[in-house]
């Protein structure tokens, strides 16, 4: 079938469209994760869909597939308008998606997970296509098998295999290679390329470029809500607003010079040390996923004195390995040392009772609680001495003056800014000496960017060693004194921002060039 690429303003395709949204809102309170995005597919297309974490993606095929009900503008499938249905409904008419974690039923046999799913038909001719299904995707073996003994890329086929039975028209694949090992990986993409050559259309949200890189007609990319860019995976490669989506951009002369990327010197020379010295927290080979998915395979690292940043592309392991520090993964293998003590099967309550404390995405806030209750919460579990928690509570007010006025209100009415404060603040309750921030300006508005960053150099001015996971690559290097960069939830490289000089560099970690 020719294709026609689509303009990144239009987004318009001369094949006819399967799949169209127009002007999508979705918002979550104040936040708007879908921002009026205008969006088709072609018949007989693979999109590929891009961008950094936070960006939207996943709000997008929720709210196209009916699990989020829209705020704004309409999506139209085949012709008709499914603005409002429920889930189930815009399944049977055709189009079908796959989730990023799978969740088969696990004491059924892999074929009954298939005959669970609601179809048409009888029961012997809905036999049928189960076995068609599985010969298909080469897991008729398995079809007598529980789904819990499938391995984690099986039971992403066995996702796939579900999600046929419904014969559907569109299929949208939510991370489809998220824990696969490659051999697996170059199955499922033979079998994505023969089912869009019998017509099937699908539209991918991968954080494996090189998958959407081969396989993809047309690449769109998401940005803060919105669509940034679209047209084939060179041109939005090479676009300028999608290069600053995923490293940031950097109006700061005190930054580094291209601070953002990775030494073409570091790599070539061996980029990957593993010194431990007298760090507060030291992870050794540590392997670690969720359920039967690996995602992080061998890492060591450890923390600096200042700040120490993990970065790198969607997918890469950033995130799993902070929770592997703080108790909220287990270690498969390998081991967490805080300050010499192996705490590798300690969970979060005993870890940041040692000195450990986290910083969640969008800070946790406990939006119906008032400051101080969400302050003095973070220390109730770690200083049982009544004293002390009114002495730190002192020490953040003094830190973060305006909150003082604002104790009795609650947590929710406070602005980004000040909601950022408490987060922090309630860290600092604990007596931590160690912190460990995930993303702490994912979703901020750029003018918070700067804020966020001093409240990092309140911790670092008490002595205290700071692990930070962010997403904006130029902002995170401002400050750090050392950087891991992850990628396919393996070390690439690690070293001082001042190794780092060439932007292109990180752009083909972060983008798979």
């Amino acid at each position: 079938m020719s294709k026609t690429q689509p303009s990144a303003e239009t987004g318009s395709l001369e094949d006819e469209v399967v799949l169209e949204t127009t002007a999508l809102t979705k918002t979550f309170g104040a936040l708007v994760a879908n921002d009026r995005i205008s969006f088709d597919v072609a018949e007989g297309e693979i999109r590929g869909l891009i961008g950094p974490n936070g960006s939207g993606k996943s709000t997008f095929f929720n709210t196209v597939t009916g699990f989020y009900s829209a705020d704004g503008g309409t999506i139209t499938f085949d012709g008709v308008d499914i603005t409002g249905w429920k889930a189930h409904r815009i399944a049977q008419q055709g189009l079908a998606r796959t989730f990023q974690i799978t969740t088969p039923f696990e004491d059924l046999t892999v074929r009954d997970n298939l005959l669970a799913v609601p179809t048409g038909g009888s029961r012997g001719e809905r036999r049928a296509r189960a076995g068609e299904i599985l010969e298909f995707l080469e897991i008729d073996h398995l079809a007598e098998e529980k789904a819990k003994e499938m391995s984690g890329g099986q039971q992403k086929l066995l996702e796939l295999a579900r999600v046929l039975m419904l014969e559907p028209k569109c299929i949208l694949l939510d991370e489809p290679m998220a824990g696969v090992n490659p051999a697996l990986q170059e199955r499922i993409m033979d079998h994505i390329r023969e089912m869009n050559r019998d017509g099937t259309t699908f539209v991918i949200v991968e954080h494996d470029i090189d998958m959407i890189r081969e396989v993809a007609d047309t690449v769109s990319v998401f940005d803060q809500g919105r669509l940034i860019a679209q047209g084939d995976f060179e041109e939005v490669t090479r676009d300028t607003g999608v290069r600053e989506a995923y490293l940031g951009t950097d109006d700061d002369s005190d930054a580094p010079a291209d601070a953002a990327a990775m030494v073409e010197q570091a790599v070539d020379e061996g980029s990957v040390r593993t010194d431990t010295g007298d760090a507060a927290i030291v992870a050794e080979d540590v392997v670690t996923g969720y359920g039967n998915h690996e995602v992080v395979h061998g890492v060591s690292m450890r923390s600096h004195e200042g700040v120490t940043c993990i970065l790198g592309p969607n997918g890469s392991g950033k995130s799993t390995v902070l929770k592997s520090l703080n108790g909220q993964v287990p270690v498969w293998s390998g081991s967490v040392h805080y300050r010499g003590t192996d705490i590798s099967d300690e969970g979060p309550l005993e870890i940041v009772q040692r000195g450990v404390a986290t910083l969640p995405q969008e800070g946790g806030v406990l939006g119906t609680l008032s400051v101080e209750d969400n302050l003095t919460l973070g220390a109730r579990n770690v200083l049982k001495d009544k004293d002390a928690v009114q002495r730190n509570l002192e020490r953040v007010l003094g830190e973060f003056p305006i909150l003082e006025e604002k104790l009795d209100e609650k947590a929710g009415d406070l602005s980004g800014g000040q909601q950022m404060m408490v987060s922090f603040g309630r860290a600092m309750m604990t007596d931590a000496d160690v912190y460990l921030l995930d993303e702490p300006t994912a979703g901020l508005a750029p003018s918070l960017v700067d804020d966020v960053l001093e409240l990092i150099d309140v911790l670092v001015a008490d002595d205290a060693e700071v692990v930070l996971i962010e997403q904006n690559v130029k902002a995170a290097l401002k400050i750090a004194d050392y950087a891991y960069i992850l990628a396919q939830g393996e070390l690439q490289f690690e070293g001082t921002p001042d190794e780092l000089t060439d932007e292109d560099e990180l752009m083909e970690i972060y983008l798979g060039l």
